[in-house]
């Protein structure tokens, strides 16, 4: 992903213009407050919401990455409706989030987010930027989340409330609620899913990939379509994803590109 550092960092207010305009300079504690983990910019919202919209309800099967603290990204994970902190999600993220770069600096960066098994259970949520763990969050147990995730969006999930969603909450691009704002600002470009979870080597090296499909890679998006409203897995053409109110300029004809050093 490459974010665009045009935009100014500063104070982000949920469902206000200020979404539209700045990167959020917010961090919030994590776990510091019911609503610490609002205060952002969505990159990919995939909480889901099947018994309620409050931070009352849980969120389980929730996966999310935002932008906080000035172009710091942070990793949110539900492992079904565990015993997780205030929030309802565990966060992966560096706090305060001066202690890592910020990735508003005009160039690409290679995101990963692990769900490491621990024996004999839990797990060690890593979070990945540009081949260098940078956070790492323990957990007490673990869930099977296929069966959140086999079929989208949540089992129990509203219908309204959609699946995941690139660059925006899920109720913005779903016109659900707060429908005028959109959060993430910059570009896209390589999407991966595995079924496990990759070595530090494998990690470590963000340009791995070739033509052919490693072990475990389950879908690869590489946005190359560069026209239209559909983007196809290079290896299962019938996984797509959609566009919604597609826009003059959302497509780019600049490709990420490995770090030449």
């Amino acid at each position: 992903m490459k974010p665009d550092n045009r935009f100014a960092v500063g104070p982000v207010r949920r469902s206000t213009i200020d979404q539209l305009t700045n990167w959020s300079e917010e961090d919030a504690e994590p776990y510091s407050n019911g609503g610490w983990w609002w205060a952002g910019n969505w990159l990919l919202d995939g909480f889901t919401r099947p018994h309620g919209i409050t931070t009352q309800d849980t969120r389980e099967g929730s996966f999310g990455l935002q932008f906080y603290g000035g172009g710091r990204v942070r990793w949110t994970f539900a492992d079904g409706n565990l015993q997780a902190p205030l929030g309802k999600v565990w966060a992966v993220e560096r706090w305060p989030a001066k202690e890592t770069p910020s990735l508003l600096d005009g160039k690409w960066h290679r995101i990963a987010c692990v769900r490491r098994w621990r024996d004999p259970d839990g797990a060690t949520l890593e979070l990945w930027v540009d081949g260098q763990i940078v956070a790492s969050t323990a957990i007490p147990t673990r869930v099977d989340m296929r069966k959140y995730w086999d079929k989208l969006p949540h089992p129990e999930n509203p219908k309204a409330v959609g699946g995941w969603s690139i660059g925006s909450e899920v109720m913005t691009a779903w016109n659900y609620y707060f429908t005028q704002y959109e959060d993430y600002k910059g570009l896209v470009d390589e999407m991966e899913f595995w079924d496990r979870a990759r070595s530090d080597e494998e990690l470590s090296d963000w340009c791995r990939l070739t033509a052919e499909r490693p072990a475990g890679l389950l879908a690869h998006f590489t946005f190359d379509e560069a026209a239209g409203e559909i983007i196809r897995d290079r290896i299962e053409p019938s996984y797509i994803l959609q566009f919604h109110r597609l826009q003059d300029g959302s497509w780019s004809n600049e490709d990420a590109r490995c770090p030449t050093t």
